[in-house]
């Protein structure tokens, strides 16, 4: 086994040059532990707002502290911790590891709890990693809620969140309204769903269900807009409260959401996978080592689906 693995992360909050790269020890996992070889990973909104210095995990930062980034991770489990009997060397698996306090999955080798992790075909495509905290925050956003006739109206739709939740919400029988200023883009074409402008949205109340993926000004508008009645589940951490006081002022009935591990869930989520009914959209796929534009790339907002690393 090699001696070392190389892990990306910031010293420093800023821009994506402050990516960076430190080589630590392999050593034996700990009793519920297993040590994966990461094949891929991707990124996630949650990584460019820790790297930028926003949220609790970069408030958690001690000054000059390394911090690594990266929660989603497909895999080759390398070794076992004592304690661990579901899983073995030579499985392949995938999950979010370490939501939210300890990140990690930008990296060669990841240390993983054996219970956010789920076996998966040896041949997993690379595209699977992009399916762990983006497919459970897309299902858990849904599970307070069974089809009743109301729309469900989603911003941010071509989103890593937003085009799984799209195909969630339509398995589950929901009637589904994508918000985006991209009406005319290709994915809601090959999903034959209709999508509306957040002008059109505004232009009269809306009653229904509205899973908030954008927050800041443009989700206050958005729940502003609902009538009452109306249910709401922002996701930004950030502008939660402030969604959810509008939330209280339209009588709408409100909730954020922090995602957490579930393997009954991603085993949900990866059997749609495998049966052709849920598609991860792959925007862009960058090698470990180009993280930096890995960054940049999903800055610019023009991806649609995930952007995918592989070690």
């Amino acid at each position: 086994m090699e001696k070392y693995f190389r892990q990306y992360g910031i010293f420093q909050f800023g821009g994506s040059t402050e990516l960076c790269e430190q080589a630590l020890p392999l050593t034996p996992p700990q009793s519920q532990q297993v040590l994966i070889q990461v094949i891929s990973t991707s990124v996630n909104p949650i990584d460019i707002k820790t790297r930028s210095g926003l949220g609790y995990v970069a408030a958690a930062k001690l000054p000059d502290a390394f911090l690594p980034l990266g929660y989603d991770v497909l895999g080759k489990i390398v070794q076992t911790g004592d304690g661990v009997t579901r899983l073995q060397p030579g499985d392949t698996v995938i999950g979010m590891v370490g939501f939210a306090a300890h990140p990690g999955c930008y990296a060669t080798h990841v240390y993983a709890d054996a219970d956010e992790l789920i076996k998966v075909d040896e041949k997993a495509d690379t595209s699977l990693s992009g399916l762990c905290l983006a497919g459970l925050t897309a299902w858990q956003a849904l599970a307070d809620f069974e089809p009743d006739n109301r729309p469900v109206y989603i911003n941010a739709a071509t989103g890593g969140v937003g085009h799984l939740l799209l195909q969630i919400a339509r398995l589950r029988g929901f009637e589904v309204i994508p918000v985006s200023r991209r009406t005319e883009h290709e994915l809601f074409e090959t999903l034959k769903i209709q999508a509306m402008t957040p002008t059109d949205y505004l232009a009269q109340p809306r009653g229904g269900i509205l899973i908030d993926l954008v927050g800041g000004a443009l989700g206050e508008q958005m729940t502003r807009n609902l009538l009452p009645g109306s249910d709401l589940v922002t996701i930004p951490t950030v502008t939660k409260e402030q969604i959810l006081a509008v939330a209280r002022e339209q009588q709408v009935r409100g909730r954020g959401l922090l995602v957490e591990a579930n393997q009954t869930q991603l085993t949900h989520l990866y059997q749609a996978f495998q049966s052709g009914q849920l598609k991860v959209v792959v925007s862009q796929q960058y090698e470990l080592s180009d993280i930096q534009r890995a960054h940049e790339y999903l800055e610019q907002g023009t991806h649609c689906g995930k952007v995918i690393i592989t070690a």
